[in-house]
């Protein structure tokens, strides 16, 4: 993301927490964004395929999942190859056309009846110009650790809100499953 802007110039939401709990798949587990923290890889380890379209974030990832380096918006894999796709606060990087790709191409490299999770967080509009990064402080609970992390934007031009998601899902073709907030972060379960 580059150089770091100092704290007057952020936009810092209070801390949120969020317990991450394992979820049931079988096959391989297409994790969008999976660099970073690597949080889906150190919950579901081997059967992780992290992608990232900035190595240095999947080099900084916990070894566990096979990482490559891909824009999610061409994903290299065959139609239907997937039954799980994630994206752990991932998207609140991508704009609005990017999202729409990425959405697109999950639902393509899904199997009928596979499951899109996705975890983000509400961004408000940008109400104070001097106020260039949004970030969200995170506690991840995971079964066997904790991560206490951060995750920051540009402020400019990226609101976003379970709304967004839930519509941009729907006009995909995915189907809601279910749809969790707490705070200022959100889950959403996504069926093809």
């Amino acid at each position: 993301m580059g150089d770091i802007p100092p704290q007057e110039e952020m936009f810092i939401i209070d801390a949120q927490e969020i317990a991450l709990k394992d979820f049931p798949t079988k096959g391989w587990i297409l994790d969008i964004g999976g660099g970073g923290e690597g949080v889906i890889g150190r919950l579901k380890g081997e059967m992780v395929i992290a992608l990232d379209n900035r190595k240095q974030e999947l080099e900084d990832a916990p070894d566990g999942p096979l990482k490559i380096v891909m824009d999610a918006t061409k994903l290299q894999f065959l139609d239907e190859s997937f039954e799980t796709v994630t994206a752990f606060y991932s998207m609140m990087y991508m704009n609005i056309e990017t999202r729409e790709k990425v959405f697109k191409e999950a639902y393509r490299v899904l199997k009928p009846g596979g499951i899109f999770h996705l975890w983000d967080v509400t961004i408000p509009p940008q109400t104070d110009p001097t106020r260039k990064l949004f970030v969200v402080p995170l506690k991840i609970t995971l079964p066997d650790q904790v991560i206490q992390t951060g995750y920051g934007v540009p402020w400019k031009d990226r609101q976003q809100e379970v709304e967004t998601y839930t519509k941009l899902a729907q006009q995909t073709g995915f189907k809601v499953e279910k749809s969790t907030s707490q705070k200022h972060i959100f889950h959403l379960k996504l069926t093809k």
